[in-house]
């Protein structure tokens, strides 16, 4: 059954991007006076305030939302009378390349931006474009991704958190005794790491549930497809959930429980990102529950970094500033989006 099965629902994947970057901090020496401090001289020599934005990759549908949404906030009227200064988002695409990524930012440095906001390719990777920031003296925030190494600030959602809300929503809703299939990304990866952590932290408020398995299949919907047929032969009728660490992947267990008639029987916890199919897939009936986390929030998050970096400087910001996330059932799927429902 289990070849038959992939082949039969390959071909309904939805291909949408899907970004499953992670958080973490790390201090910065770099420093910055307010815009507001210099505002009055900075005008009447021309200068020009420039935010450098490197994104991951604008085909990411979450990414791209993300840099729009700041951009659009940052170069408004309304910005710039909150922040004393007009200011123009220099930004640029990755295309999930690292080293177009590192280029680019180097390329942003010679523009005499005053802050650089990075949406990562890769965690060792970005360490080459955080230090040539650092040399160079300019602030860095990293958005929904870190570096292992330089001196940066962070500005996104916390991936433990997320993880958490997961195992606290089982924790509050699945029957006594319920079998739970844990779907991960990537082995090693901090995002996955964290998320695991926060995970089984919450589900330790109740001895009775039990976790069957778990799997990583790198942030993939045809990993959890192959996955899910494994644990369907394995497990069968012990399966109550499966839990996702990101919306592909649950796309992918959706697809196989279709194809096996188990819909009904198997529950999903998974998440909600770009707000479009993976909302559908709630809206449709086979999500139970998701954590939240938008990208429209993530770019208004940086947006209100940027401000507070050309109002009250960038000592004055926290090394962590975190976007508020969200717990999405179809009782409440109205109130974040314009759906209609199933249930």
């Amino acid at each position: 059954m289990k070849g038959k099965i992939l082949l039969m629902v390959l071909a309904v994947i939805v291909t949408a991007g899907t970004f499953t970057g992670c958080g973490s901090s790390q201090n910065s020496s770099s420093d910055s006076g307010s815009a507001q401090e210099n505002e009055d001289s900075g005008e009447e020599e021309g200068k020009k305030f420039r935010i450098g934005l490197s994104n991951l990759a604008d085909s990411d549908e979450s990414c791209f939302n993300a840099c729009n949404t700041m951009a659009e906030i940052v170069e408004s009227d309304e910005f710039a009378k909150k922040a004393g200064a007009n200011v123009t988002v220099e930004w640029v695409d990755s295309d999930s390349n690292i080293d177009k990524q590192t280029s680019n930012v180097e390329a942003l440095l010679t523009k005499g931006i005053d802050a650089m906001f990075i949406i990562g390719v890769d965690t060792a990777g970005n360490s080459a474009a955080v230090k040539a920031c650092n040399e160079a003296g300019v602030p860095v925030f990293m958005a929904a991704t870190e570096s292992e190494e330089g001196d940066y600030k962070f500005v996104g959602f916390n991936e433990y958190d997320t993880g958490y809300a997961q195992g606290k929503y089982l924790v509050d809703h699945a029957e006594k005794g319920a079998g739970i299939c844990y779907i991960e990304g990537a082995a090693g990866r901090e995002a996955t790491l964290l998320r695991e952590e926060g995970f089984l932290a919450a589900l330790e408020e109740r001895d009775d549930l039990k976790l069957l398995a778990s799997q990583n299949v790198d942030w993939t919907a045809e990993g959890a497809m192959q996955v899910t047929e494994d644990w369907i032969q394995a497990y069968g009728a012990d399966i109550d959930w499966i839990v996702t660490q990101d919306n592909k992947m649950a796309q992918g267990a959706i697809e196989v429980l279709k194809a096996a008639d188990m819909t009904e029987q198997v529950k999903i916890n998974g998440w909600i990102v770009s707000g479009t199919w993976d909302v559908d897939l709630m809206a449709e009936g086979f999500v139970d529950y998701a954590v939240y986390v938008s990208f429209g929030v993530l770019g208004e998050k940086m947006a209100d970094v940027c401000q507070a970096f050309y109002t009250e400087g960038y000592d004055s910001i926290d090394d962590t500033s975190y976007m508020e996330i969200f717990d999405v059932t179809p009782d409440n799927l109205k109130d974040y989006f314009d759906v209609e429902t199933s249930k």
